[in-house]
Parts: structure tokens; C-alpha cells; sequence
């Protein structure tokens, strides 16, 4: 999506930014070699977009463009502790079109066959109408089916469900297809109506995934791996000036430490070290020389 943030001078400055996107983003920036799938218009901020998401090292030779479309919009605001709200503009956007019927679909199971893993989020579903959602799925399945390991970050955001029921009977379907999960005690605790922190780690515990990491704030996060749990206290940060995309580039380390190899620990202390870099900046983008 565009992004508008406060500028120093009084106005908005230009951005751009989106949960799945900036953990692709951030990933390829550590190393991985990440390729971007989503729609866009084929407007001139379209195109501004990609060039700007390639010129950061994300492949976007599977971005569909749709015909008359342009990007959806959000703006940052944040309070005096840094902590991020949204206004969105998205109802139009050119993602909901992403999965139509048509040559993009038929040929997208053999084109994420070349892949090694999958990532995506509850607000990919969300996004989605119920057959576009099961079509994603039954994709997701095939995937797997065929030895890829599936990432999945429920990102639960209330306005995009029609309520915590419709989001809860996708994202388990999310989780049952998941061998990563990446969620935070938050965004479950609001999806379930369920605010006893143990209770919640017990549900997640019990999740089919061989590899659970559940974000709980700034200091710690609970690792659950091949049925161990990994308490893990992480790298503190100082003051936040915006924490959009904390949890989307604490995904981003995690995902590269692990498919680089190294162990759930490490990991989830590469997540917060760049999580801690990024909410130094403003808005979901940190410049590529401020990166950790």
C-alpha cells in the first residue's frame, strides 16, 4: 500500500508499506532470496511502487496487475510513546482481485513449486472473498503437500472481519495448513476473548505446527519447537518512535535465521534486534543504511 506519515515540515511524507510486504522486504534485505506475490494497479503509483519494492532487492516478476486499479492507502499516527494507529483506505484495493479466475491463477501452483517456503498472513485472507480464500488455501495445501514449508502470521485486525467467529474459523484453517506460526499474545488474546496469557500458550501449544513463536511485547517471547518450550528474553528497545512493522521485521529476522539454518534462540534474537532498529524510524521502511 501508499503510506503517508507526519514530515517534519507539517505535511505527509510518501511511503509505502503492508504486513506481508514488509517482512518480504526486510527479509530480502538480510539475504533471502524473497519474490513478492500480490496485485497492483496499472496507474502511475503502481508503478512507483514496484520500482521502489525492486530497487530493495524484492523480486516482483508474480505482482498481477490489474487493469484501472490503484494502490489502497493508509497513514501513521503515532503518540508520544511511538506507538502506531492507521486510517486505511483500502475497499478498492487491487489485492482483492488477486486471485480472479484467469492465467495468473491456472499457472500459480507450478510457478510456487520453484519455492522453498511460503509466507503469508490473516490479513491475506481477510483481503480475500471466501472462494478466493479457499482457492489460497487448497494452493497452500498443494504447496506443502509437495515438501514446502508454510510460514503464517494470523495477524488479526478486527475491521477487516465481519467478526472474531468469520476470522477465527479462517485463521485455524491458516494454522491446520501452517509449519511455521508466528503469532502475538495480543492479536490472539483479541481474536479468542481470552485474556489469561497461560491460557492462550496452552491453545498454542497444542497447535498441529512444528515451530511456534509467539511474540509477547518488547522483553520475551515463547518459542514452542518440535513440542519443547523456549522461553527467550529479547533484545530490549530503547523508546520507539514508531513502531509500524515491530512484528512484520521481527518476522523477517526470524524467517532468515531459520531457513539460513541457525536455532529458534538465535532467531528469535535476530527478529528483535532488527525489530529495535526499525521502530527507531518512522514508518514500516527504515533507509537500507540504518539496517542492523
Amino acid at each position: 500500500m501508499l503510506e503517508l506519515r507526519n514530515s517534519e515540515g507539517g505535511g505527509l511524507a510518501l511511503g509505502y508499506g503492508g504486513d506481508v510486504f514488509n517482512t518480504a522486504l526486510y527479509a530480502a534485505r538480510l539475504g533471502l532470496d524473497v519474490s513478492f506475490f500480490s496485485a497492483v494497479g496499472d496507474d502511475f503509483y503502481s508503478r512507483w511502487l514496484v520500482e521502489r519494492w525492486q530497487a530493495d532487492g524484492v523480486d516482483c516478476a508474480h505482482v498481477r496487475e490489474i487493469a484501472k486499479a490503484t494502490p489502497a492507502l493508509y497513514i501513521i499516527r503515532t503518540d508520544a510513546e511511538g506507538e502506531r494507529s492507521f486510517t486505511y483506505w483500502r475497499s478498492a484495493s487491487p489485492f482483492r482481485q488477486w486471485l480472479d479466475r484467469g492465467d495468473y491463477v491456472d499457472a500459480l501452483a507450478g510457478v510456487l513449486a520453484e519455492f522453498d517456503a511460503i509466507y503469508f498472513s490473516g490479513i491475506t485472507l481477510a483481503m480475500l472473498d471466501d472462494v478466493a480464500k479457499q482457492r489460497w488455501l487448497d494452493t497452500v495445501d498443494a504447496f506443502r503437500g509437495d515438501g514446502g514449508l508454510v510460514a503464517f502470521d494470523p495477524n488479526y485486525r478486527p475491521v477487516l472481519w465481519a467478526s472474531p467467529g468469520e476470522a477465527s474459523l479462517w485463521i485455524d484453517q491458516a494454522y491446520a495448513r501452517a509449519d511455521l506460526i508466528l503469532p502475538s499474545i495480543e492479536d490472539e488474546s483479541n481474536l479468542r476473548g481470552q485474556h489469561e496469557s497461560e491460557a492462550l500458550l496452552a491453545a498454542l501449544v497444542a497447535l498441529p505446527a512444528d515451530e511456534v513463536v509467539i511474540k509477547r511485547g518488547t522483553s520475551t517471547c515463547v518459542v514452542l519447537h518440535n513440542e519443547e518450550r523456549i522461553d527467550i528474553a529479547i533484545e530490549k528497545a530503547p523508546s520507539a518512535i514508531d513502531t509500524t512493522a515491530a512484528g512484520d521485521s521481527f518476522n523477517a529476522g526470524y524467517l532468515h535465521a531459520r531457513l539460513s539454518g541457525l536455532s529458534p534462540g538465535e532467531a528469535a534474537q535476530q527478529g528483535a534486534s532488527l525489530a529495535a532498529r526499525v521502530v527507531q524510524h518512522p514508518g514500516a521502511i527504515i533507509p537500507v543504511e540504518a539496517m542492523p
